[in-house]
């Protein structure tokens, strides 16, 4: 077909130029002549305009080449079934593999979970947290938002493969394939820096494969299957040389995309780059089923909402399908009702976060909700709360919070763990919604492999609530198994009228007036201390070393 095009054209333009060379003369010819002159003309280029459209209209995977719109033709082939409309994913700008699983982790489309995350052969030596990212650049020709994905760190070699995983909650069908971007190797002007992209693309349906059809979009790719390879020399980021489209045979509700490196023009010496462009999925109009009702002040902690009682505004609450993902999320009125709409029919939970640290739940903070039927309100989901110990609105009531800050080996900090910053402990309730979190900073467990004689640090962190004073405030910490008291190093802090400080009682002591407090036996030392008479909202800590036996 292409060279049929060409003697169509080498034609057309030999006819022109003869003509060109020799027109007609009032000398030569007669008028009727030169009117044939410009007619032939005028038909010749009307033809070549003809046959160039005709040849294009029979092979559009040429005009997919050439067409700087490829992705708009490729987007809105009909792929989507009737009734469904094709909808496509917004997910959000990020730098990095775990700020892109981390930001795109609850996106919702139509009703439907979509996550992203990835994989590495050799866990945090192949992707580059740098140069993979999100953003609104354009690469391999498109506009953003696109994501792009680089293996080898700081421009050397992959030294191994990584994964992008797509996985949604629920089986879908794309609306249109999925194109991958600027796919290719070195070429002429890289001297020296020998790379080629491999990427292989598989679809899962549970645990069923689903079949995958690859195209090449450009010039630099070759296509084997589920899997590309580049060929010819890089395109520059504005050109769509490079991309592939990958079309599933079904319905999946996971994408896989291997990105590796090639080995078919020698051993890379340089890393790689290959991107994805925004993908899109088909999804049914909702129908308008709701969830709903309020979020009250329970005076009487009876879970029941009485008169008397009042809403509570302003409260979150987070709406999570059957597999936990977040769907929506909204707050309550000045009246503390709330309400989500036009739902899909399935099993959801709705969950309420505490309104703020002057209440404690009087009911489930987690109730599930399943819609059967098309325009079903399910308008009975009530939460409670009553005020708590906190600031002076409650009983009096203590927070402690223990948590690693510190870790030496031969007099100098651990690496690998930030002491620094505030961990929440998500088997503690103790640490939820604590005011001024960044006063309790540590960790919950150290992961970085101790030695013997290595040194911890241990910070036992205390909050007190309530509107009236905690008087008598006794504390008592078991010494870990496995490790020695580190003597004369207790430190206290935020005690109050009458404390006596803190001390060690060594292994089997008696534990005198602690032992009502002390959790258990005393059988490799205690750490205990007379903190006072403590005012409500006081802050403060008990701290001790010990080392690794």
């Amino acid at each position: 077909m292409k060279t049929l095009f060409k003697q169509i054209q080498v034609m057309l333009n030999r006819g022109l130029r003869s003509l060109s060379r020799q027109p007609p003369t009032a000398s030569s010819t007669s008028a009727g002549s030169q009117q044939s002159y410009r007619r032939w003309r005028k038909i010749c280029k009307s033809l070549r305009y003809y046959f160039l459209a005709l040849i294009l209209a029979g092979t559009q995977i040429g005009l997919l080449t050439v067409m700087p719109k490829q992705k708009v033709v490729a987007q809105t082939q009909g792929f989507c079934p009737v009734g469904t409309t094709p909808t496509t994913i917004d997910w959000r700008p990020a730098v990095g593999a775990a700020a892109i699983t981390t930001q795109n982790q609850n996106l919702n489309v139509g009703g439907v979970g979509v996550n992203f995350n990835f994989s590495e052969s050799l866990p945090g030596r192949v992707i580059d947290n740098v140069e993979t990212r999100i953003d609104n650049d354009v690469y391999g020709g498109l506009p953003g938002p696109n994501l792009r994905f680089n293996i080898g760190l700081e421009k050397t070699p992959s030294p191994g493969n990584a994964t992008l995983n797509i996985n949604f909650s629920r089986p879908v069908i794309l609306a249109s394939p999925l194109t991958i971007l600027d796919i290719d190797r070195n070429g002429a002007r890289d001297f020296g820096f020998i790379y080629q992209d491999r990427v292989t693309v598989n679809a899962f349906n549970g645990d069923v494969p689903v079949g995958v059809t690859l195209r090449s979009l450009g010039t630099t790719t070759r296509v084997e299957g589920n899997v590309a390879v580049g060929i010819n020399e890089n395109s520059f980021p504005d050109r769509p040389d490079g991309n592939v489209s990958a079309t599933p045979a079904a319905q999946l509700n996971r994408i896989q995309i291997l990105y590796e490196p090639g080995q078919e023009y020698g051993t890379p010496l340089q890393d790689e780059t290959v991107g994805l462009a925004r993908l899109s999925i088909c999804t049914p109009p909702p129908p308008g089923a709701s969830i709903g009702d309020t979020v009250f002040n329970d005076r009487n902690g009876n879970g029941t909402q009485e008169q008397g009682e009042p809403g509570i505004p302003n409260a979150t609450l987070i709406l999570r399908n059957s597999s936990g993902q977040e769907v929506s999320r909204t707050t309550t009125s000045s009246n503390g009702t709330y309400r989500f709409s036009t739902l899909p029919l399935g099993n959801y939970t709705v969950e309420v976060l505490r309104p703020n640290d002057d209440f404690n739940p009087t009911t489930n903070t987690t109730l599930a909700a399943n819609l059967t039927e098309p325009n079903q309100e399910l308008l009975n989901l009530d939460f409670g709360f009553r005020t708590t110990a906190l600031g002076n609105s409650g009983a009096p009531n203590i927070r402690l919070i223990k948590r690693i800050t510190n870790a030496r080996r031969d007099g100098q900090t651990i690496s690998g763990a930030n002491f620094s910053a505030f961990v929440p402990d998500p088997n503690n309730s103790n640490d939820d919604n604590l005011p001024q979190a960044e006063r309790f900073p540590g960790i919950i467990d150290l992961e970085q492999p101790v030695r013997s004689r290595d040194e911890i640090e241990y910070t036992v962190y205390f909050l007190t609530e309530g509107n009236e004073n905690i008087n008598n405030f006794q504390f008592c910490d078991l010494v870990p198994s496995g490790t020695t008291f580190t003597n004369n190093s207790i430190g206290v802090s935020g005690a109050g009228n009458g404390a006596s400080g803190g001390r060690y009682l060594t292994p089997l002591a008696p534990l005198d007036s602690f032992t009502n407090i002390c959790p258990g036996t005393n059988s490799n030392g205690a750490v205990v201390a007379n903190l006072g008479n403590v005012p409500s909202g006081n802050f403060g800590f008990i701290r001790f070393r010990v080392t690794v036996n």
